[in-house]
């Protein structure tokens, strides 16, 4: 409850603080926006922001689950197999420090504008917290439960269904924490570069058209969207992990 009215007074604060910056520089509406007028801009083009907020969600969400399908592959890949552990590592940092700038350049020259430059950005983007964070979860396993399940014979699948995986899972909602944000920003990224629908197109299109309002508009539905993803990660972990935190408490 704390946490939401935090975070509700950062959201009322905001308005304030921005309504103040306009009124106490001399900036003209066409750089620095007042909020009504972009709270205005905002239900004037409710339906085309909604419609290019939907397209940045659709590539968001398929780039996290594809992230998360390579993400859990490689980390169980990892527990049992260490020269794959070893082979790819390297491989993944020098991949996560290559800028994004970069990729999307040689995406745009080999796979133009469609969906697949897009995911990749995503992937890109969201793969390596999702990885680090899992992949170490897996083995921050207390011994003793180890040394407990081999003593009942158990198999490979039992110790990591009834030991392994409730480890991991504290260590993998942590990292969805960071990187479910970054799919957003991962896919505005990429509608930046190529694309002709989303809100980094529209982002794009307001920086051409010297629209300082609708870019006012676009970062702040983008920004919430962010938070309300932070926000709704944070709520599953303590819903599903409350023993964790009854644990600190006491």
């Amino acid at each position: 409850m704390k946490e939401i009215l935090n975070y509700f007074l950062v959201m009322i604060s905001l308005p304030i603080i921005w309504l103040i910056a306009v009124k106490c520089s001399s900036l003209p509406s066409s750089v620095l926006p007042p909020p009504d007028m972009v709270a205005s801009l905002i239900w004037e083009e409710r339906a085309n922001l909604l419609t290019h907020t939907l397209a940045t969600l659709k590539i968001a969400l398929i780039g996290y689950a594809i992230s998360n399908v390579i993400t859990l592959a490689l980390s169980i890949s990892f527990l049992y197999f260490r020269p794959l552990e070893d082979f790819i590592t390297p491989w993944a940092v020098v991949i996560k420090n290559v800028p994004y700038v970069t990729v999307a350049s040689v995406l745009i020259v080999t796979m133009g504008d469609t969906i697949a430059p897009k995911l990749i950005i995503v992937v890109l983007v969201t793969f390596f917290p999702l990885l680090a964070n899992l992949k170490k979860g897996l083995r921050a396993v207390d011994p003793v439960l180890l040394d407990r399940m081999q003593t009942l014979h158990a198999s490979r699948w039992q110790v990591f269904r009834k030991v392994r995986w409730p480890a991991a899972l504290p260590y993998y909602m942590a990292g969805h924490e960071i990187a479910f944000t970054a799919s957003i920003i991962g896919a505005i990224i990429a509608e930046w570069f190529f694309s002709s629908q989303g809100l980094g197109y529209l982002i794009v299109q307001s920086i051409t058209e010297y629209r300082a309002d609708r870019l006012y508009a676009v970062t702040f539905i983008a920004s919430t969207l962010s938070v309300l993803v932070y926000i709704g990660i944070r709520a599953a972990d303590r819903h599903f992990f409350k023993w964790k935190s009854d644990a600190q408490k006491d």
